[in-house]
């Protein structure tokens, strides 16, 4: 399951773009103690976002920044890449993992290092809910995936990636249309059946919803969070019977304790 995916617990809407906003900012050390930021989102984009760097996080920072870069020029030193976004990623900083990732794309320009900063990127943007930072790391990720679909027009991972930072723009309809392309073309997509679902839910589209679950789940009859979601859209459909079936079937999966809570409370009120 991908980071920005929510369960539905009981009732509620499951979030598209993630649940947490975090600030858009990176390091920028240059051998002091105390951190210093760039904001791309603020004119000047130099901002003092110290305190928001845990101080016993910091010395790991610039330990694997220095690594990365020497004399002012990223080095090929895939290792310290990964190490220092690992550091961003544990303090939920996704924002400057991808940022560094993106140094390190532009500087070598390799497909799979722009596809780590696009995901990066693609990532950060996840878990924003602040619309300014939301259209810009989306941006950002449109950017880099750019790229990427210029050599690779069938990555569907990315297309979808794409479509999904549209939706949550100012012109969603081009992010929904680029989800329909891709299941023309690829109708087993399972992230792109996955997301159309939950968009459906998102929007009380459940009778489109329980269609769209419905041929997830032909595709991927394993898959619990398609058939706890199908059970879902059944219950909000009126469909009693075909929302038990599923609801029993996922318990017989043996989906995770959060999962079955809310399976209980599904089948409590049906029965």
């Amino acid at each position: 399951m991908n980071k920005f995916q929510v369960l539905l617990v009981v009732i509620g809407i499951l979030l598209i773009v993630g649940i947490y906003s975090l600030p858009k900012v990176v390091v920028n050390n240059e051998g002091t103690e105390e951190a210093a930021f760039i904001d791309e989102t603020i004119p000047g984009g130099i901002v003092d976002h110290s305190t928001e760097i845990p101080e016993e996080v910091q010395p790991r920072i610039v330990f694997w920044k220095d690594r990365l870069i020497s004399n002012g020029r990223i080095q090929p030193n895939i290792e310290s890449l990964d190490s220092l976004m690992a550091v961003f990623i544990e303090i939920n900083k996704y924002d400057s993992a991808a940022y560094y990732a993106a140094l390190y794309a532009e500087e070598l320009n390799q497909i799979p290092l722009w596809q780590k900063a696009g995901d990066a990127y693609f990532e950060a943007f996840t878990f924003a809910l602040d619309k300014p930072k939301i259209d810009f790391l989306g941006g950002k990720a449109r950017e880099i995936y750019q790229k990427i679909l210029e050599k690779q027009p069938d990555n569907y991972d990315v297309k979808h990636n794409v479509a999904m930072t549209y939706v949550s723009s100012s012109n969603p309809m081009r992010g929904i249309m680029m989800l329909r392309e891709i299941l023309e073309q690829d109708p087993d997509n399972q992230r792109t059946l996955m997301s159309m679902g939950r968009m459906s839910i998102q929007t009380n589209q459940f009778g489109n919803a329980v269609e769209r679950f419905e041929a997830y789940v032909q595709y991927y009859p394993q898959d619990i969070e398609g058939i706890f979601f199908l059970g879902v859209c059944y219950y909000e459909t009126g469909q009693m019977v075909k929302a038990k079936a599923q609801f029993n079937k996922v318990k017989e999966l043996g989906a995770d304790e959060q999962i079955i809570t809310a399976v209980d409370e599904y089948l409590e009120r049906i029965s």
